[in-house]
């Protein structure tokens, strides 16, 4: 049994000296009533210490049962020494056998009250079954017998203030304050306190005290400022903004702060003003300027005239790109917008995927994206050029090995698809999807079947069923090819059928299934099945503009309809067939329609 169980260091931590806890050879049995103590005798303590330091090495050795069994039998000599009760219960909780866990931890925690490991383990279960007040006096008796756990003043934080117990939460961030000193994110978090108690003023004394520790630092001056502007304290904030500025006239976070100032006093030229003049500031970073277009975009949007919104955003974009050049974080924004407000303007949002890619090779959500768009519009040069540039920048990624073979096979380059795949196979590894391996080996062997290197095509079909059995592909043209050559006709019938088990209408699954009886001469069920894909009853015009039926399957038809003695059925088959065209039929179909009956080729 292999089991990965927490302190596996338990004997040195359960013996927490400075907090009165007793040893394995200290080890009291205790009546649960709290009744008299008797001490175990001198053979029970040795005996009681040999077993639990074994139980412990067997344990770092992963031999959980016999730690187990070595751990029970501490129990039997000392069923209230609470070191074997805390070890016993994370067995106990691995077995998920939680009541009784629990129970263990709660008497091991009574018999060694000052212990905080066992009260940790208490609190760490009901935190993780999101058991918040239940961890809760446990957390607290912790942070009193430890008073320097900022850790566990920390999680009080957020218990209390998930109660909405926000004065406890503030004095656990007090605490916290002591032992660490003064920092932001704590008096933040303060200050919001004091706002849900509705103390707002002594918020502000937070943020205060904030800015005394950090004088040169303005980013908390202005969080003051912000904070009394969001409390409609306009003139206060306007003050502290004056005395920003005058201390660091071109601080940007000022002069964001400033746009949201004449937005909340209705300034809406001043704001846009603003606004336009630090997104064509050049000083300005990219980080300012995705900001603002942001709040562009999101104001412009909200107008009632939505087209001419889209319009002004798109005009800006492209102005910034034109004075400073594009971007990452610009780009990937316009193209959140883009995806968002103009989505069927596909043509610019794969423009602008295309130059995120040029700055960013790996960007990995972009080329896959642009593989997908390309894929589904069969741009199939365009296609080539992404994956090209993919399988350099994301090697590992077997799915650029497979589009860029897709996409050389369907301009012809049957060479050049071959190379692509086989190189994808290349990269596999076990962490590789087993379909995309599959898809590999299966198209593999069909350009390989193409090639004339049949033996190679079947071998690579094998593989591909190895690593996904059900690739219905696959198995239609493995069987469909040994159909042809009239090998191993059994094994290729297992598989057609399984094809038309997994897919029943489809009629290329279907004529090879038929085709497949028809070559083991079991020609009425053959026709049975060639019925369901080309029914003779249908017209034929029906026949040559239905979707799945193609010459070499009429021809299949035709020959079915012959082995079955209906010489004019298969007659028009063979006619409809060479109407049809296409490629597979057989060089003897002509002669069949002249002699008016079933020659093999």
């Amino acid at each position: 049994m292999t089991i990965v169980l927490a302190a596996c260091g338990t004997i040195r931590r359960a013996r927490q000296g400075g907090e009165g806890a007793a040893t394995v050879s200290q080890a009291k049995a205790v009546a649960d009533d709290g009744g008299a103590r008797r001490a175990l005798s001198l053979n029970d303590r040795m005996r009681l210490d040999y077993l639990f330091q074994e139980a412990a090495k067997m344990k770092l050795q992963e031999r959980h049962s016999e730690a187990l069994d070595l751990l029970r039998q501490c129990y039997t000599i000392a069923p209230n020494a609470p070191e074997v009760l805390y070890e016993l219960s994370l067995y106990e909780l691995y077995f998920r056998n939680d009541s009784l866990a629990l129970a263990l931890l709660r008497q091991a925690t009574r018999l060694d009250p000052r212990n905080t490991f066992y009260k940790e383990a208490i609190a760490t279960y009901y935190l993780n079954h999101i058991q918040t007040e239940q961890a809760l006096p446990y957390l607290e008796a912790i942070a009193e017998l430890r008073p320097t756990r900022s850790d566990v003043l920390a999680q009080l934080t957020r218990i209390y203030t998930s109660l909405d117990r926000q004065a406890d939460a503030i004095r656990a961030l007090d605490r916290i304050e002591l032992l660490e000193g003064k920092m932001p994110s704590v008096s933040y978090q303060k200050f919001a306190l004091y706002k849900r108690l509705g103390q707002e003023d002594k918020g502000f004394e937070e943020l205060e005290s904030l800015c005394h520790e950090y004088p040169h630092d303005m980013t908390y001056r202005l969080a003051v400022a912000d904070q009394l502007l969001a409390a409609d304290r306009e003139a206060e904030a306007l003050k502290v903004y004056d005395e920003v500025r005058r201390q660091e006239p071109d601080n940007t976070a000022l002069q964001l702060s400033m746009l949201q100032y004449y937005r909340h006093t209705g300034n809406d030229s001043l704001f846009a003003a603003v606004r336009d003049s630090l997104l064509y500031e050049p000083k300005s970073d990219t980080d300012v300027r995705v900001t603002l277009m942001r709040d562009l975009i999101a104001q412009e949007l909200r107008d009632d005239s939505l087209h001419k919104g889209q319009q002004r955003v798109v005009e800006t974009f492209d102005s910034l790109d034109t004075r400073f050049g594009p971007t990452l974080d610009l780009l990937q924004l316009r193209a959140a917008f883009l995806a968002t407000y103009d989505k069927q303007n596909d043509s610019d949002f794969v423009a602008v995927m295309d130059r995120v890619i040029q700055l960013e090779p790996a960007n990995t959500q972009a080329v896959f994206y642009l593989i997908q768009y390309y894929g589904e519009h069969q741009q199939y040069e365009q296609l080539e050029d992404i994956c090209r540039r993919a399988v350099n920048t994301h090697p590992e990624e077997l799915v650029c090995h497979f589009y860029l073979g897709v996409a050389l096979y369907q301009q012809g380059k049957k060479t050049e698809a071959m190379k692509a795949f086989e190189e994808g196979l290349l990269q596999k590894t076990s962490e590789s999807r087993p379909a995309m391996v599959a898809d590999l080996y299966s198209i593999l062997g069909d350009i390989y079947h193409e090639s004339g290197r049949e033996d190679d095509a079947f071998e690579a079909y094998d593989s591909c069923l190895i690593y996904q059995d059900d690739n219905v592909g696959c198995l239609n043209n493995y069987a469909y090819y040994l159909s042809l050559l009239g090998r191993d006709l059994d094994k290729a019938e297992e598989m057609s059928y399984r094809t038309i088990r997994l897919e029943p209408d489809n009629k290329t699954y279907l004529d090879t299934y038929a085709w497949i009886l028809f070559m083991k001469e079991r020609y009425a069920e053959a026709a049975h099945y060639i019925d369901r894909v080309c029914p003779a009853d249908s017209a034929d015009e029906v026949l040559l503009t239905m979707e799945g039926v193609s010459g070499v399957v009429l021809e299949h038809a035709g020959d079915i309809a012959a082995k079955n003695g209906n010489q004019e059925q298969a007659l028009r088959f063979w006619t409809l067939a060479l109407q049809a065209g296409g490629d597979g039929l057989t060089a003897v179909l002509p002669k069949k329609i002249r002699l008016k009956r079933y020659l093999r080729e």
